[in-house]
């Protein structure tokens, strides 16, 4: 019986991975979202797109973004979204922890269930286009808990899924151009991995950049964002990371 059980389990697990794939591609909120929200963070002016779908506070250099409802980045879906503007070349940096919502001392265990850091076209779904962005984030990926890599094109999403033993991780996008490096290191090594490098001529010099958070079943899902930061960045700093 117990051998019987563990099948069944592990039977169980797989159908969920499978479920948790597939709503990765269908199902998000569409619809007009809430008008978005000034927030004051590190001594500046971000923006909260899409609050209908999280919450966010502040406390220090932290940034906590809790997500209440499905909502994925992935095809022409939204998820929640803090950003600044920026215009040409940039680094975005940032210390991200996916965690349980009811329970922060734990790694998020639900399916699917991410954050970390994006550059957008402002001119998406909500504004009568498609999704436009590069992201690197951490959490609970397709493929378990690691660091996943997206390039989102016109709507269609292609994405790498790392697993790892952690879902905490320090990210960093670098824009030179139109290449973009995402890479990610272990919070308090001194080494950065180069996780993916897009080229994407298509986005336009000023686009959305900050902290995301998404799931595509009923989440429960805290992000924790520790010290972010947008800078300008040249070509030789870029290659460093």
């Amino acid at each position: 019986m117990k051998g019987r059980g563990r099948v069944i389990s592990l039977g169980a697990v797989a159908l969920l991975a499978v479920v948790g794939a597939a709503a990765y591609w269908f199902l998000a909120p569409q619809g007009p979202p809430a008008p978005a929200q000034p927030l004051a963070y590190a001594g500046q002016t971000w923006t909260v797109f899409r609050p209908e779908v999280f919450d966010v506070t502040v406390e220090g250099s932290l940034m906590r973004l809790t997500l209440h409802r499905v909502a994925r980045w992935a095809g022409n879906g939204q998820g929640g979204l803090v950003y600044q503007e920026a215009r040409g070349d940039f680094m975005l940096t940032g210390t991200v922890r996916a965690r349980k919502a009811s329970d922060p001392s734990q790694t998020v265990a639900s399916i699917v269930s991410l954050g970390g850091l994006s550059a957008r076209n402002p001119d998406g779904a909500d504004r009568g286009g498609r999704e436009n962005y590069v992201h690197i984030v951490v959490g609970n990926t397709p493929r378990g808990i690691g660091v996943e890599t997206k390039t989102t094109v016109d709507g269609a999403t292609s994405y790498e899924a790392v697993p790892g033993e952690s879902g905490d991780a320090e990210l960093r996008i670098c824009r030179v151009g139109s290449s973009f490096r995402l890479s990610w290191r272990a919070p308090g090594s001194s080494t950065w991995v180069l996780a993916a490098t897009y080229e994407r001529p298509d986005l336009p010099q000023t686009l959305q950049v900050g902290a995301n958070i998404y799931a595509v079943l009923p989440p429960d899902l805290q992000v924790v964002v520790e010290n972010l930061r947008l800078e300008a960045v040249d070509a030789a700093a870029c290659a460093q990371g």
